[in-house]
């Protein structure tokens, strides 16, 4: 298990280049099966495209990664898509960029140029997380402090999982490997003890990343 940025869910961008339409379609797949199921279904839903190109980098007991250029020139397609996800290090996420030809030849330089950009806007506009392997907590809270607890968490920006009311409150966390113990440890200082927290699983929990 490692952190990864990936993509923040699936998503599509469209842009013309001199009346040809790209659409990049973008998803999360976990698997190499996973990733191929995601083109098909695209290459199904967009079946009277010109082109369908795609590239995947998925993480399972190693890193694969995979591109196809579907009859565009040979490296004008797949390679640029791959090398938007390689630059920005994202793992675990599939692309298919449709073309429909407009009458307009780009020439190798400007295929290139727009499977590459159509990728690129669609990343930045998606949006992109940090699935971050994070400690689990079961938390058992009085009732008269969930208040004050709840308001600590959002201004800690922890969030509160599987809430449940009665005498006590219950719920889970996650927190950050190289933070639980002092975080742990501050909750127990500021809450007097008053507060139960038992370690449970490690766990992926998607952070955003904010764009610069």
């Amino acid at each position: 298990m490692q952190n990864y940025k990936t993509i923040a869910k699936t998503g599509s961008h469209e842009k013309d280049i001199k009346k040809s339409r790209f659409i990049a379609h973008v998803a999360q797949t976990f698997s190499e099966d996973e990733a191929k199921a995601f083109i098909q279904k695209i290459r199904e839903q967009e079946s009277g495209a010109t082109h369908n190109c795609t590239a995947f980098i998925v993480m399972e007991n190693v890193k694969v990664e995979r591109m196809s250029d579907d009859g565009e020139p040979s490296g004008t397609a797949g390679s640029p898509i791959l090398n938007v996800l390689q630059q920005q290090d994202l793992l675990n996420v599939t692309v298919v960029v449709t073309r429909y030809f407009g009458g307009i030849k780009l020439g190798a330089g400007g295929l290139i140029r727009a499977y590459s950009s159509t990728t690129a806007e669609a990343v930045k506009e998606i949006g992109l997380v940090e699935n971050r392997i994070q400690q689990g907590y079961e938390l058992t809270i009085p009732y008269h402090m969930f208040d004050k607890f709840d308001n600590y968490a959002q201004k800690e920006k922890i969030n509160l999982e599987d809430k449940q009311f009665s005498t006590d409150v219950k719920c889970q966390i996650f927190l950050d490997l190289d933070s639980a113990k002092q975080t742990v440890q501050n909750i127990k200082d500021l809450f007097q003890n008053q507060i139960t927290l038992k370690e449970t699983e490690k766990n992926y929990k998607q952070v955003p990343i904010e764009a610069n």
